[in-house]
């Protein structure tokens, strides 16, 4: 497998954040690029609870640091409970046993699953360049993802398989996280994060992560296409193929 590292054991604790000084300055930094606004759907439940490890814990308490650094008003957090808010959880249509569950905009990029370790780098990433518009992605893969966003008539999902220890997972999740912005929302990114989605893990037999799984909208099931970091090129080829184009 290149460029994946192989799933261990899921954690005996989960982490809490505890972010030193000099790390809270270069976060702050980082977000200092934002323009826009981003805005972010948190969802937590009894799930959380019902488990030996509270994942919602750590995610609750990484959003409001991220809300605590970024420029005043440019990173808003809307928080919903899954007994108090039933309408938010039915309207994003958030199954409870996916919390913590994080919807960045109208749900184009999804994560299910506290994005920790390293993925966090990839999350930061991805609010910075949501708001200040530029992906990263080449000019020919914006142009085929802009013809997609017109032509396509049913979204494609990649869900990307993830662990927090994981060196990898961060490069596949924001490379589809961009995809899906470039899409405006045609190709939907969903991050899973493996310890807490045990079944979807099992259900396409991962043994390794980044794992990427496509989707096409309406399907029962998806089918396992990449394990590690897809090239750019490639997996635009994959999308446009789930796509009919």
């Amino acid at each position: 497998m290149a460029d994946a590292t192989p799933i261990g054991p899921a954690p005996a604790e989960v982490p809490h954040i505890e972010v030193d000084e000099e790390t809270k300055e270069i976060i702050k930094e980082t977000l200092s690029q934002m323009d826009s606004v981003v805005e972010l759907h948190y969802f937590r439940g009894q799930h959380c609870q019902s488990r030996d490890t509270n994942w919602c814990v750590p995610t609750e308490e990484f959003l409001d640091l991220l809300s605590q650094l970024a420029p005043a008003g440019k990173l808003v957090v809307h928080k919903y409970d899954e007994e108090k808010d039933k309408d938010a959880f039915a309207k994003f249509g958030v199954e409870p046993t996916r919390v913590p569950a994080i919807y960045f905009g109208d749900g184009f990029i999804r994560y299910w699953g506290a994005p920790m370790g390293e993925e966090v780098r990839a999350f930061i990433e991805t609010v910075v360049r949501l708001s200040t518009g530029r992906s990263g992605l080449r000019a020919r893969t914006k142009n085929e993802l802009a013809a997609l966003a017109e032509k396509a008539q049913k979204r494609v999902y990649v869900m990307t398989v993830v662990t927090p220890s994981c060196p990898y997972c961060p490069y596949a999740v924001l490379l589809a996280n961009m995809f899906a912005y470039e899409s405006k929302g045609k190709v939907v990114s969903v991050m899973v994060e493996a310890y807490e989605n045990p079944d979807i893990a099992d259900q396409y037999g991962v043994t390794g992560v980044p794992a990427v799984i496509l989707m096409r909208e309406g399907d029962p099931m998806g089918n396992m296409e990449f394990v590690g970091v897809p090239p750019e090129h490639e997996l635009l080829a994959r999308v446009k193929e789930y796509a009919g184009l």
